[in-house]
């Protein structure tokens, strides 16, 4: 065990925090959307410094190692914790890789929090995501499977009305 996952939070605890975390509040809600949005940090267009995407994901401050509280600051190491988790399996054992789906009541599998936790990586930093987001280029279709289950900040289905 390494000192990160010594501050860190249990998934459990690190869940309530961001359902109760307010002002900022972070991007994401869920544990399955959290695996969402930081499997798109790691495969995605890379950020230039890892805490453009994390402070804001948490709704933490930018200074947050330097000036925050003891709980912001194993909020953080949680979420480092979990990057390095999902960056070692899909680079070191990429068969090995699952999406954090959350569970239905009925026992089924809900991808749309994930899908949407990867959605809020690409607008969190659109302009490198642009290319892939192209319907000329090759590579979109590669989304699709994921932004067929996203909706926009206003309810509406990312890719259109369902034809």
């Amino acid at each position: 065990m390494s000192a990160l996952d010594d501050m860190a939070l249990s998934d459990e605890a690190l869940e309530a925090w961001m359902a109760a975390k307010t002002n900022p509040r972070p991007l994401v809600r869920t544990m399955s959307a959290l695996d969402g949005f930081v499997t798109a940090a790691v495969t995605g267009p890379r950020f230039a410094d890892p805490q453009d995407w994390m402070c804001p994901l948490m709704g933490l401050p930018r200074d947050v190692l330097a000036k925050g509280s003891a709980t912001d600051h194993a909020v953080f190491a949680s979420l480092a914790r979990i990057h390095n988790r999902i960056n070692e399996t899909l680079f070191d054992r990429p068969h090995d890789y699952a999406p954090r789906f959350a569970t239905k009541p009925s026992g089924g599998i809900d991808p749309r929090p994930w899908c949407q936790g990867f959605y809020a990586a690409i607008n969190l930093n659109i302009k490198r995501w642009k290319r892939l987001l192209d319907l000329k280029n090759p590579n979109h279709g590669l989304l699709l499977p994921i932004l067929i289950y996203c909706v926009d900040k206003k309810g509406r289905p990312v890719l259109g009305k369902p034809r």
